[in-house]
C-alpha cells in the first residue's frame, strides 16, 4: 500500500508536468508546435538512455534507493520549468524530468511486481500489477482534478500551479522513507519454483527473442502513438482547436483518465486476465475510434466522447501488458525487461513529438492526429501476427 501511494504521487505529478509544460509553452511562451515537439523529444531520448543505462541495471536491493532519488530528481524539474522565460531553462526542466521518470518508473514497476515473486503459478503477478495500475489512473484521474483547482484559484497561473505540483515527489520520497527497507526481511526468496529464468539481467534482444514480451511490447507501441500526442498536444489542441481555457482542459484529462480508472478498477477485480490477447484487439479499435471522434468532433461533447474511447485503452493496455511481461519472472529479469519495454515504448516518444509539431505547425491538428491511425494499424498487424506464432508455440509444446 506504502508503494501504491508513492506511484500515485509520483505518476501524479509526473503526468502534470508532461501535459502542462506544453500549454506553457505555447500560450505563456509562445513556442511553436514543432519546438514543443523537440523539447519533449528530449526529453523522451533522456528517458531512454536512463532506461537502459540506468534503471535496467538496478538491483532489487539497490531499487528503493534509487527510486528515493528519482523521486527528489522529479521535485527538481518542477521549479526549472516554473521560472522559465525561454527554451534554455525550460529544456533544462523537462531533461531533469526525462531522466527522473526514467529511472523511477520502470523501477517502481519492478518493486510491485516483485511483491508477488513467492506465488507460483500463471498469474501470480497480474493482480499487484492492477492493483497498481489502479493506483496509476486514480493519480491521473485525481491530478487534473487538482490541477484545476490550483489553477482557479491561482487565476490560470501555470507557473505557480508547477510550484505546487512540486511537492508532491517530496512528499512520495518521505513516505518511502518509511519502509524498512534495509532490513530486507518480507522480500522473500529470489524466486519461486514455478517461475523461470536464471534471474540475470536480459538483454533486449533475447527480450525480442520471447513472444510474450514481443506481444506486450506491441500491446503498448499500439496505443504508444496517440498516447504521446495527447500527451504533448492534447492540451494544445483543447486550446487552439476547441477554445477551451486551461482549467477546462483539466476537466478533459480527467474524463479521460477517469474512464481509464474504471477499466483498471475492472482489469483489477477480474485478475488475471486470460485471452489478453483478445482484449489488445479491443484496445485497437477504441483507440481508432476515439481518434476518428477527436479529429472530426465540432464541439466540447464531441471532445469528451473521443476522449473516453481514448482512455478505455489507456486502462488496458499497461496492466494487460506489465502482466505478460511479469508472467513467471525472477526479480531480476522482471527489473531489465520492465526498463526494456519502457525504454522501447519511450523511442516513440522521441521519435513522433517533433513530426507531429511539424505536421501540426503545416497542416492542422485535425490532419495530423487522423494520422496517427497508421501506426495504430500498424502495430496492430504486427502483434496479430507474433501472437499467432506464439499461440502456434504454446499449442505444440502442449
Amino acid at each position: 500500500m506504502l508503494l501504491l501511494a508513492v506511484a500515485m504521487l509520483l505518476r501524479g505529478s509526473q503526468n502534470m508536468a508532461q501535459t502542462t509544460f506544453p500549454l506553457l509553452a505555447g500560450v505563456v511562451l509562445h513556442l511553436p508546435a514543432a519546438t514543443v515537439g523537440i523539447l519533449a523529444a528530449a526529453g523522451s531520448l533522456v528517458a531512454i538512455a536512463a532506461m537502459t543505462l540506468g534503471a535496467a541495471r538496478v538491483t532489487p536491493r539497490r531499487a528503493p534507493l534509487v527510486l528515493a532519488g528519482s523521486l527528489l530528481l522529479l521535485a527538481a524539474a518542477f521549479p526549472l520549468i516554473a521560472a522559465a522565460g525561454g527554451v534554455p531553462l525550460l529544456a533544462a526542466g523537462v531533461l531533469v524530468l526525462g531522466a527522473a521518470g526514467g529511472i523511477g518508473f520502470p523501477t517502481l514497476i519492478s518493486a510491485v511486481g516483485a511483491g508477488a515473486a513467492s506465488g507460483a503459478g500463471p498469474g501470480a503477478r497480474d493482480r499487484p500489477i492492477a492493483l497498481l495500475s489502479v493506483a496509476l489512473s486514480a493519480s491521473l484521474v485525481i491530478g487534473p482534478f487538482a490541477e484545476g483547482l490550483v489553477l482557479d484559484a491561482g487565476h490560470g497561473d501555470l507557473r505557480t500551479a508547477f510550484l505546487w505540483f512540486g511537492l508532491a515527489p517530496v512528499l512520495a520520497a518521505g513516505l518511502l522513507a518509511l519502509r524498512p527497507w534495509a532490513r530486507g526481511r518480507r522480500a522473500g526468496p529470489v524466486a519461486s519454483p514455478g517461475e523461470t529464468g536464471g534471474g540475470e539481467r536480459l538483454g533486449l534482444r533475447r527480450a525480442l527473442g520471447e513472444p510474450d514480451f514481443t506481444v506486450a511490447l506491441l500491446g503498448q507501441l499500439l496505443y504508444s502513438a496517440p498516447f504521446a500526442a495527447l500527451i504533448v498536444f492534447g492540451a494544445l489542441f483543447a486550446r487552439h482547436v476547441y477554445g477551451l481555457s486551461p482549467s477546462a482542459i483539466q476537466l478533459v484529462f480527467g474524463t479521460f483518465f477517469g474512464v481509464s480508472l474504471v477499466v483498471r478498477l475492472v482489469v483489477a477485480w477480474r485478475s488475471p486476465v486470460r485471452h489478453k490477447l483478445r482484449w489488445f484487439r479491443v484496445s485497437a479499435l477504441l483507440t481508432g475510434l476515439g481518434l476518428l471522434v477527436l479529429a472530426g468532433g465540432r464541439g466540447e461533447a464531441e471532445l469528451l466522447i473521443a476522449m473516453a474511447l481514448l482512455g478505455a485503452p489507456h486502462g488496458l493496455t499497461f496492466p494487460l501488458a506489465m502482466a505478460m511481461v511479469a508472467e513467471r519472472r525472477r526479480r531480476r529479469e522482471l527489473i531489465s525487461l520492465n526498463a526494456h519495454l519502457t525504454a522501447s515504448v519511450q523511442a516513440v516518444n522521441l521519435i513522433l513529438p517533433p513530426v507531429i509539431g511539424l505536421g501540426i505547425d503545416q497542416l492542422g491538428y485535425r490532419v495530423m492526429f487522423l494520422a496517427l491511425l497508421l501506426p495504430v494499424a500498424a502495430a496492430t498487424l504486427a502483434q496479430h501476427r507474433v501472437g499467432r506464432r506464439r499461440a502456434a508455440r504454446a499449442s505444440a509444446g502442449g
